[in-house]
Parts: C-alpha cells; structure tokens; sequence
C-alpha cells in the first residue's frame, strides 16, 4: 500500500519530525511504500500525481492545526484519497473528526495499532477493533479503547530518516534528532502531559527507557550513515535513573563521542546525574524555569521548584562546563508585569546563557484554559497562533509591555546591566531590540547551544532556518500611535 506523510517542514528546523519518522519505519517493515511530502499544495498535489498514494497521513499540534487542515481539505476537495491524521491535537481532540476532508484520526502511541489500522484499511475490514483509532461507523463518531503504551522500547524500529532524503534541511544537519525515553514525570498546567497521563491510566508505565545499547546504536548509525556532529535528544526529561545515566555516560563517550543538549529539569539536576552528562559530553541543557515567582509556578503552573534550590543547580550545571537555555512563561493568568520582570531578574540569577521567553498558551483542555476561563481572563474569540511567541489567548494585563518584555528578555538576561533602564525600554517601541535579540539568538546557537565543531556551512545553514521559518519571521505589531 502507498502512503503519503504531509510534514510540517515549514515550522520545523533541524529538528526531525520523529512520530512520522517512527511510523513510516514501522510501515516499511511491513511492506508498505510510504513517501513524505511538505506542507504546500502545489508540492502535495505533485507528489499525489506521481506517487499516486492510497492514504494520506498527517500529524498536528494544536497551533499549527488550522492552517494543516485547511491543506488537507484543500487536498481532498481535488483527490478523493482517504486521510488519517494523528499527533497531539488529534489525540486530544478526536471530533476533527467531523471536519470535512478528515476520514479517521488516530490517538496516542502508534507502532503498533497504525500497523492495525493500515491492515484492515488495506483489506477493507471493519475497523471495530483497531485501537487508539477514531471513525465514522453508521452517521455515527466511534473511538476504538487505547492500547498499553509499547513497554519494550528496544522492540521499536528506528526512525525512518530516509522519508526525508529530500529535503535538504535534514540531509544537510549534522545535528540529529533522538529519544532516549518516553514520559514525563511532571503534570505542568500548561502542558498536554497533564490529560494524555490521564488518558493512559492503567495502561503502562508513562516513563519508559530505551536500553543505553539500544540508544547508542542508534546514535552510532547516525554519525556513522548520516555525518551527524551533535545530537538533540528530544526527551521530555533526559533519563535520570541513575544506574542508566552512569551507563550511558560510559558507553556513550565511549562508543558514539558526540556532544550532545537535552532537556531536564532543575529538580532532577544532582552531582551524579550532572556530572554523569557532562562526561558523556552534554554541552547544553534546556530547563525550564517558567516564572520566577514560587506561589506562581507551584498554583498555576503545577511546577514545585525554589527559587534557592535553582540558583544552586545552575551553579552546579555551569561548573560542568554547561550552558544553560532557559525556558520561561509570561503572560499568565492572574499575573501582571511585575510577575515577569520578577521572571527576568530570577533568570539573571542563574546566570541562564541564553533565556527564552514565551507568552502563556492556555491550549484547549489544559488546566491552565481552565484556570484563565476561571478567572474570566480567557478569549475566546482570539485564535491561536501557529506560533507561541507572537499571540496568546489569555487576557494579559499590560499586553504591549508584556510583549516588549518577550523580546527584551534574553538581552537584558545577557546583558543584566540594562535591567536599570526595564522601565524606560517598554515605553518604546520594540522593534530594534528585535534585531537585536535576532542576532543575540544566532550568536548563542553557536555559543551556547549548538556547541560542536560547526563548519561556516553550517552555521549559515542553522542561521537561514531559523530566519526562514514563519514563527520565526513574524514580527510584533506595534498599535498605531503608541509612544
């Protein structure tokens, strides 16, 4: 059978889109041709003619859903060819369903059940008892039971990095892409984690290990088949059960060599498993930092961290010789400006390399929708945007400065003198600073992030796919008239 992936590239960087990528090879070792094509109809349209697909398959996040789907419908209106989509936004909310063009949506883990699906879709068998698959049966939505979540990780194929030969912003990265774990241990407010661990009860263990063997080959076919230089692993959090940490720093380093950044938390960030990732050659850690107000964070945002304790495991981080990327909300419900400008002066305390601030995303289902709803901060009428630096659906008090403070943040974070004239800089318009936080961002993918012996190629390359991608190109409109 053929299948056609539409992939978001448009949005996506260096980054590889994996969930396709773990599909597609589950569905060629089944005997499927499975192809991969951009998000644009003239390419999709393209493609269809000389592939000539039997299904069309999509994954979504929620921002990026109402441009994909309008793709999609666009698409089908011209080909009657059956379409699946997947991904967190179908997995949370399966009623797209009964958007036109859309004939069956898929929750949850796939490499089992999508194999089940494309079983019975091939033979023309009811679909009755396919797991995680949602459907119209009789004028009638049905959604088929989950299935467990897969234990064995080991027993999953690696990613298909094949399905995106042709696109040169993944064959031309030296950068790659891997998971090292399935799960995350934390139920922020802000983040899907919280329904989908619910959804899953009593079905598996939500934090689950690949084998440091079975990661390590990976990686060594990665910088072995695919020249890759440094590796991204892509876990919620990176692995911190300390016998596998301690393994993997050795067989790592030992085997593969490559540095590598991550993302963890500050709650996670011993001597051991620190020290353990910096031998392995751990050069960047995303952490999440949120706010800088502990009532905030622990009440809204269900993130239970001191401020002392972070403070004390940066210090610990950078005395490993790694960079810290901070990862910050402002914006919140029943927050203010002072909350952020508290958030910035936090980050300069951990001394963060490079801090990214982004607005609060109060995503459909999510504890922190019903916490602004709650509060009557939520508008509806206001759509999400395909990217969460530029728009939020919350009702944020001082919304003009807030969005001055998005732009400022990483600067005045590197640059902690000009924390004195905060004031005096959100009373003007941004536009500068943009330019100017544009530039900070391109140096620290080089100094603090992408830290690997990175050819000018590639650095021009990084450099254009961070100006090309849209929710990179967009720019804060100021209102008219406004000092």
């Amino acid at each position: 059978m053929k299948i056609l992936f539409i992939v978001n590239t448009k949005d996506l960087g260096f980054e590889e889109p994996l969930g396709a990528l773990y599909l597609s090879s589950a569905a060629k070792r089944r005997g499927h041709d499975v192809r991969a094509v951009e998000n644009e109809l003239t390419s999709v349209e393209a493609k269809i003619a000389g592939f000539r697909p039997d299904l069309l398959a999509m994954s979504v996040l929620t921002p990026s859903f109402p441009y994909l789907y309008r793709l999609l419908r666009d698409v089908k209106r011209r080909h009657k060819i059956p379409s699946i989509v997947g991904g967190p936004h179908a997995t949370h909310f399966p009623e797209i369903l009964k958007e036109e063009g859309i004939d069956y949506v898929f929750r949850g883990e796939g490499e089992i059940s999508f194999l089940k699906f494309l079983d019975r879709f091939e033979k023309g068998a009811a679909m009755d008892d396919c797991e995680n698959l949602s459907y119209m049966k009789d004028g009638q939505m049905r959604s088929n039971p989950l299935a467990p979540f897969v234990e064995d990780l080991d027993s999953v194929a690696f990613p298909d990095r094949e399905l995106l030969g042709g696109y040169r912003q993944f064959t031309e990265s030296d950068v790659r892409s891997v998971m090292a774990s399935r799960g995350c241990p934390y139920q922020c407010s802000y983040c899907f984690n919280n329904q989908y661990q619910g959804m899953y009860k009593d079905l598996g263990k939500r934090l689950r290990l690949r084998s440091v063997d079975n990661v390590v080959a990976e990686c060594k076919a990665l910088k072995g088949r695919y020249g890759a230089r440094m590796i991204h692993f892509f876990d919620d959090i990176f692995p911190f059960k300390p016998a596998w940490v301690e393994e993997f720093a050795e067989k790592y380093k030992a085997e593969v060599g490559l540095p590598f950044l991550t993302n963890t938390s500050f709650n996670v960030c011993s001597e051991q498993y620190v020290s353990a990732l910096a031998r392995a050659g751990c050069k960047c850690l995303l952490i999440g930092v949120e706010t800088g107000n502990e009532y905030f964070r622990e009440k809204i945002l269900f993130r239970k961290m001191k401020n002392s304790m972070m403070v004390e495991c940066a210090k610990l981080v950078h005395s490993h010789g790694i960079r810290i990327y901070t990862q910050n909300l402002i914006g919140l419900p029943h927050g203010s400006l002072e909350l952020d400008i508290e958030t910035l002066r936090v980050n300069i305390a951990l001394k963060a390399d490079y801090a990214g601030a982004y607005l609060c995303q109060p995503y459909p289902g999510t504890p922190i929708e019903a916490i602004a709803k709650e509060a009557g901060l939520f508008d509806a009428d206001k759509e999400f945007n395909r990217s969460f630096y530029y728009s939020s659906k919350i009702k944020i008090a001082d919304r003009e400065k807030v969005e001055r403070l998005r732009i400022l943040f990483p600067i005045v974070v590197n640059f902690p003198a000009l924390h004195n004239f905060i004031y005096l800089f959100l009373r003007f318009p941004s536009g500068p600073w943009g330019v100017i936080g544009k530039l900070l961002h391109g140096y620290k993918i080089k100094s603090a992030i992408l830290r690997y012996n990175m050819s000018a190629r590639s650095f021009i390359n990084h450099t254009k796919l961070f100006f090309r991608r849209p929710i990179n190109r967009m720019v804060l409109e100021e209102k008219a008239g406004e000092p």
